[in-house]
């Protein structure tokens, strides 16, 4: 420890290490960053007007852009196993976003490391540390530093400095570091000056109301007090325990889980009626629970719903000032042509596009359109692509652009090889509940199994959505009964994927499910031409 920090103290007074390579050959000192929760749309090389990242936009600028990236899935775990194995959740056997055990493939870090790279990983959040499922894919890691408790993740200026203090030891190899920035994850708590740089007044102030009617989901709030407000509806209960034949603890829980009463119940006209029946306590708890506090304290008393997206972007600008941090001090010490630095995320973030407030629930292009920039000062000549892109693509791109092979199980394609463009990528929820497949224009998102999260974000198995990205692109209105023929192909293709990934689910209706047809919506329509 004084070691280190000794080493940052010497980092931050300028001194610069000796960087010469100890061998033959370029010493390639390659970094992959992934911001968790990073929005594309969050950058202003993505075209946001007022979210401030100078230092991802030089990167841009100076490499090349990837216009249209997509995670592998809405959840970090699963989505960083992707990143690392260029492979599907099925595949990698990452699917919910908990500790389980991975499928063994080769990885991105265990390839690297076998052609004599050394390899490290900072990490800003306990879960995606040594303790959990990381430890056992990514054993090879020389370091792999995380916080110590799960409840207390790092901001990332910590990882930050460990990553220089690594590299200021090893920079005279061939290096491979992942670093991984917790911000701007909930809860949104930048630093100063970062808290106030997007928003001003009381957010709490009676003037404001925009979030008095929303529902968030049970991940932000404090669960303890629902049961005990059960007990206010006691007839719904009693039908529960009664025709489910379950005693009063278990249809407790039946009472908070549409999908296992769905599961539980002898028959759909069964299910449909204690759904109906729950539904206004359900939304009321949604709307009435306290916060977690350590993962949504921030959100206690607020009234404004633009305060929390103001506290997002402010972290996204932290994070963006630490990222140049660490590039602009490995490029003092000498090391800039041998840089390679890609930079993604694991998903997006909701801010109440479709109901879902900060979090990622849900295959919506705001939880799964990515930043994916790849910067390498005289191997990549600056572009913007417009290809769409995967997470699986990172690792099979890093590889071969450094010279090394890629193994037969990667799945992703190498996009900066002069490959043919991808025709479609896949996204995945977590545990498989939704898949979406998208070809640039037109995008299906197929619900496999039934997905809750409010009562406004309620998807049973078997649900299909259509969208036209181009008409469209805030995926409003779904055209699943307005466009058969590009319903049609999608599904066939998307059974193609599946099939080939043995993924099993419940079979698509005859007719897929649209929400009646309303006012609203007969006017989206008629603007988007589809009626008259």
């Amino acid at each position: 420890m004084r070691r280190a920090v000794l080493l940052i103290a010497a980092i931050a007074a300028g001194c610069r290490p000796d960087c010469t390579p100890s061998g033959t050959g370029a010493a390639p000192i390659v970094l992959l960053v992934t911001v968790d929760t990073l929005r594309a749309d969050h950058l202003a090389s993505y075209g946001h007007p007022r979210v401030r990242t100078p230092h991802l936009d030089r990167l841009a600028a100076e490499g090349v852009r990837f216009a249209r990236a997509y995670s592998a899935s809405n959840a970090t775990l699963p989505s960083h196993a992707s990143l690392f194995t260029s492979a599907s959740l099925v595949r990698h056997g990452v699917l919910p976003n908990r500790d389980v055990t991975p499928h063994p493939l080769p990885t991105l870090p265990g390839r690297l490391r076998a052609a004599g790279y050394r390899t490290a990983a900072f990490v800003s959040a306990y879960h995606v540390g040594p303790k959990m499922v990381f430890g056992a894919m990514l054993p090879d890691l020389e370091r792999f530093e995380a916080p110590r408790r799960i409840s207390k993740p790092q901001r990332a200026d910590v990882a930050v400095d460990a990553t220089l203090e690594w590299l200021a030891g090893a920079c005279r190899s061939p290096a491979f570091a992942w670093i991984h920035l917790w911000d701007p994850h909930m809860p949104y708590a930048p630093p100063s000056p970062y808290d106030t740089a997007y928003y001003a007044g009381d957010p709490r102030a009676a003037e404001h109301d925009s979030l008095a009617a929303v529902e968030f989901d049970w991940a932000l709030h404090d669960m303890r007090p629902a049961r005990p407000f059960l007990r206010r509806v006691p007839g719904v209960l009693r039908r529960i325990k009664r025709e489910l034949q379950v005693n009063t603890r278990m249809a407790k829980r039946i009472a908070l889980s549409p999908p296992e009463l769905h599961t539980r119940a002898p028959d759909e006209a069964t299910y449909r009626r204690l759904l109906a029946e729950l539904r206004p306590s359900l939304s009321t708890l949604h709307r009435t629970l306290p916060f977690n506090r350590n993962v949504a304290g921030m959100l206690s008393g607020v009234r404004d719903a633009a305060y929390a997206p103001a506290l997002y972007a402010g972290e996204v600008t932290y994070a963006d000032a630490e990222l140049g941090r660490l590039v602009s001090t490995l490029e003092t010490w000498g090391l800039r042509d041998r840089l390679v630095v890609v930079v993604t995320a694991d998903h997006g973030e909701g801010h109440g596009e479709h109901d879902i407030y900060y979090n990622h629930i849900g295959l919506w292009q705001e939880m799964v359109h990515v930043p994916l920039i790849v910067w390498a000062p005289g191997r990549v000549p600056p572009a913007v692509r417009e290809d769409l892109a995967s997470g699986l693509d990172v690792a099979p791109t890093l590889l071969r652009l450094l010279g090394a092979d890629v193994p037969a199980t990667m799945e992703g394609h190498d996009l900066l090889g002069g490959a043919p463009p991808r025709r479609e990528v896949v996204t995945e929820a977590l545990l498989d509940l939704q898949v979406a497949l998208q070809d640039g224009r037109w995008k299906l998102v197929r619900t496999l199994h039934d997905y809750y999260a409010t009562t406004r974000f309620h998807r049973e198995a078997g649900a299909v959505e259509l969208y036209d990205l181009t008409r469209d692109p805030g995926e409003r209105t779904n055209l699943a009964q307005v466009e058969p023929a590009q319903l049609a192909d999608l599904q066939a293709r998307l059974e193609v994927w599946m099939a080939a990934h043995g993924i099993q689910a419940a079979p698509a209706p005859a007719q897929p499910p649209v929400p009646e047809v309303s006012p609203a919506n007969r006017d989206r329509l008629r603007a988007l031409g589809y009626t008259d």
